[in-house]
């Protein structure tokens, strides 16, 4: 009957033991799934900033183009090209408001 009982208390231990556990790693999955998303935030906000830089790249080659006058139909086509690309995003701008 005592070893019964030791046994008992051996199982009980060990599952509060276990119990102990899964809350401890339930714990540590919300604190990196937090940290997940705030990396991930991070990564969103970086690749918009290099959009922004190559485009501002783009910009500043065209500039100098335009000083050395190299090649003026070079330059007519990045200028349409870069003013295609305004409207297109001045008309997905106008979509999302309506």
């Amino acid at each position: 009957m005592e070893d019964l009982h030791t046994l008992i208390s051996s199982i009980d231990y060990k599952v509060r033991r276990l119990l102990d556990d899964k809350r401890k790693l339930e714990n540590s999955i919300d604190g990196l799934l937090t940290e997940k998303q705030k990396l991930d935030k991070i990564v969103s906000e970086q690749s918009q900033e290099i959009i922004n830089l190559k485009e501002q790249i783009k910009i500043l080659k065209l500039g100098e183009a335009v000083k050395s006058n190299s090649d003026i139909t070079e330059v007519k086509l990045k200028i349409n090209n870069l003013v295609r690309k305004i409207d297109k995003c001045v008309g997905m701008i106008t979509k999302t408001e309506q």
